[in-house]
């Protein structure tokens, strides 16, 4: 029998916890603050299983739950990922163990991972994802920051899409929401000032209307996750982010589709739009030029905190699109006449398009060159061909980066990748590295 919040005493009015009623067979493992997860995987050094503290709630998505925890023997903090039943099937662990056997010449860009395993509890078997603990960038991009902040956050992201692309990977699903920004000042500071200096636990006790659903397959109460955001920029203060891709549900190899179909639209490639609202394909082929697109949506969102096309559902967002990019694919010259109302598509008009962007993108630029240079990228990144679009590799020597006020240092690394996406076998498969990332 599957529950509805309506089947329970007291429910979280805000949303912001997690929908109760998917703490059932096939759903959520049920968790409490102080349970220990004991891995699988024996530690070379101890030669014992680690274990982890769960210590407090970062937050949840469709298919986990994730938590702040802290292993046992070290009291070092990290990030649990709880996944659904459902989703225990997803190939993250193995592409993120892919990732690091493609080397960098720094720290990389993609989230790492630290341990993963398999738990069996009330509601099925769920697979668990260790990782460092990473802030969400939507809201550590908050107060107003210095123009180097934005750029420091956009070169750490296309930094991170090379590494992925170098593994013959496609992320699938990049977006903002996707992005987080490492958290290293974690690690010096005391566990108990930590805990003292996180929110508050908000508890939602689950107490079914009827004693007979009260199963083991529910919590005792669910928590809201914490403000991790916050504490980040207590600590971090003025500090240059370091940008992390995360969450690689959607992510693939290059060649091959998705398991399933997910992507925001505010950073949905127009091809693959196109495949979903005119020609009704479940579940369109996603490739490398497909990030670059969303690589250009959420730069755009990093720099003026506002989504590329805000407000625009999916059916909707195609005319803007061929507005803002001043063409017409020729494939789609049949969709545009059938349009009640086909917009004038024109160079132009997308010159106008982005001269009404300009002041927005301007107010966390250092300079007027800066912002046109800025400008100057997003217009290269967001074209209707993905033909055209430049690689991830080539972005990071864009001129934006390499112009005043950007991370010397950070710049001058390039990430010779040399990726010809579907002639490469992937190491998703073989276990071999496809190509070395090299200074």
């Amino acid at each position: 029998m599957t529950l509805e919040p309506d089947d329970f005493h007291f429910v979280d009015p805000m949303g912001d916890t997690e929908d109760i009623s998917r703490y059932t067979p096939g759903g959520y493992h049920p968790l409490r603050v102080g349970d220990i997860i004991k891995s699988s995987r024996i530690d070379d050094i101890s030669g014992a299983a680690p274990q982890y503290r769960i210590m407090h709630k970062l937050g949840f998505g469709s298919y986990a739950t994730v938590w702040l925890a802290q292993k046992t023997d070290s009291s070092k903090f990290v990030a649990v990922k709880v996944t659904t039943d459902d989703a225990a099937l997803t190939n993250e662990a193995a592409i993120l163990e892919a990732v690091s056997k493609v080397r960098t010449t720094e720290e990389s860009h993609v989230l790492t991972l630290l341990d993963h395993f398999t738990i069996h509890g009330p509601n099925g078997k769920h697979l668990v994802l260790v990782t460092d603990v990473v802030a969400p960038i939507l809201k550590v991009r908050f107060p107003k920051r210095d123009p180097l902040w934005y750029k420091t956050a956009a070169l750490g992201l296309v930094k991170g899409v090379a590494h992925l692309h170098a593994t013959g990977i496609v992320h699938g699903d990049l977006h903002l929401g996707n992005v987080g920004v490492a958290f290293p000042q974690l690690a010096h500071e005391d566990p108990d000032d930590v805990m003292q200096d996180l929110s508050p636990y908000d508890l939602t006790i689950v107490l079914p209307s009827s004693a007979i659903n009260q199963t083991p397959s529910l919590p005792p109460y669910v928590v809201a996750p914490c403000n991790l955001s916050a504490y980040y920029n207590k600590l971090a203060n003025s500090d240059l982010p370091k940008t992390k891709l995360i969450d690689f549900g959607s992510a693939h190899e290059a060649g091959k589709s998705p398991l399933h179909f997910q992507c925001a639209v505010e950073a949905c490639a127009p091809e693959v739009v196109f495949s979903r609202v005119v020609e009704d394909v479940d579940n369109p082929p996603m490739e490398p030029p497909t990030d670059i697109w969303a690589l250009g949506a959420a730069i755009y969102e990093i720099v003026t905190g506002s989504s590329l096309f805000r407000g625009i559902g999916m059916t909707g967002v195609l005319p803007e699109m061929i507005v803002m990019a001043g063409t017409l694919p020729h494939a789609w010259e049949e969709w545009h006449k059938g349009l009640a109302n086909p917009p004038t598509v024109s160079p132009t008009r997308a010159d106008s398009w982005w001269r009404q962007r300009r002041e927005t993108l301007r107010q966390n630029c250092a300079d007027d060159a800066d912002a046109d240079a800025l400008i100057a990228l997003l217009r290269k990144l967001l074209v209707l061909d993905p033909t055209a679009r430049p690689t991830a590799e080539q972005i990071t020597q864009d001129e934006w980066f390499l112009q005043t006020g950007k991370p010397t240092k950070e710049a001058q690394i390039s990430f010779n990748t040399q990726v010809r996406f579907g002639s490469s076998p992937s190491p998703v498969i073989s276990a071999s590295l496809v190509h070395a990332v090299k200074a």
